[in-house]
């Protein structure tokens, strides 16, 4: 089942995704799975696809399945403890909104504000422009 998508500001290695995402749901690290893409997923309890879009800023989009998400840890919870353990912001998806272009950058201080992308960069592009709040 997909918990949820995001995209990083700066780059992860798998690696530290993998470290990261163990951490944030308290398993161990070979419980999570790095995969590149969607064909190569198997039954892990947790699993990270990775997807590498362009050059610059939230230019990494990742998706975390988990075959079952601990039901005290919400999205919100799950996106402010990847962005503290990478040390970087995230954007999620705006789940609050019908409009496909509004996000929510989640920093590693747990600032969560609602911001929206270019949609032009992001429909051609597959970019995460910040253009405003």
């Amino acid at each position: 089942m997909i918990l949820f998508g995001a995209a990083l500001e700066k780059k992860a290695s798998d690696e530290q995704l993998r470290d990261a995402l163990a951490f944030v749901f308290s398993v161990v690290h070979d419980a999570v799975e790095i995969i590149h893409s969607i064909t190569e997923i198997k039954d892990d309890l947790i699993t990270c696809c990775v997807y590498e879009q362009s050059e610059g800023a939230f230019s990494q989009y990742f998706e975390v399945y988990h075959v079952d998400p601990p039901p005290n840890l919400g999205i919100s919870k799950i996106a402010i403890s990847l962005a503290m353990v990478l040390a970087t912001p995230l954007l999620i998806a705006n789940d609050e909104t019908a409009n496909p272009y509004s996000f929510i950058l989640v920093s590693p201080t747990g600032s969560m504000p609602v911001v929206n992308v270019d949609p032009d960069e992001l429909d051609e592009n597959e970019r995460y422009i910040i253009v405003g709040g």
